[in-house]
């Protein structure tokens, strides 16, 4: 499997926020960034309320997810990102440079991080 730039992909469009009482919609990285982080803190938290380690650098893990627990991560298959005066790329299945190995399953990555899954993947 590739290892690229994106790892991962998550929602990042249309963002409602609030900036001195202001009302507003972000998207791209500045999105998609801290929603991913929010899963990793999430999963965290699973692991500490079970008696683990928090799960460190997560570049390995993620990719033996994806090698050997693909359901962890939901698959983007269509779309591309044209622009810049280039074709760009085609989400493709599995890995692909548009979206990484996809979005996070929270429930999947939660049993697997915790133990609690069929597929044991050294954390």
């Amino acid at each position: 499997m590739p290892i690229g730039i994106p790892d991962v992909a998550a929602l990042a469009d249309l963002f409602l926020i609030f900036l001195g009482g202001e009302s507003g919609l972000i998207g791209g990285t500045s999105a998609a960034a801290p929603t991913f982080a929010g899963f990793v803190s999430l999963l965290n938290d699973a692991r500490l309320r079970s008696g683990l380690p928090t799960l460190g650098f997560l570049n390995p893990l993620i990719y033996k997810i994806g090698e050997l627990a693909p359901t962890g991560f939901n698959d983007i298959t269509n779309g591309s990102n044209p622009g810049c005066g280039t074709e760009g790329f085609n989400a493709t299945k599995g890995w692909d440079p548009i979206t990484g190995l996809g979005t996070p399953n929270f429930g999947k990555l939660k049993d697997i991080v915790t133990g609690k899954s069929t597929i044991k993947i050294n954390t």
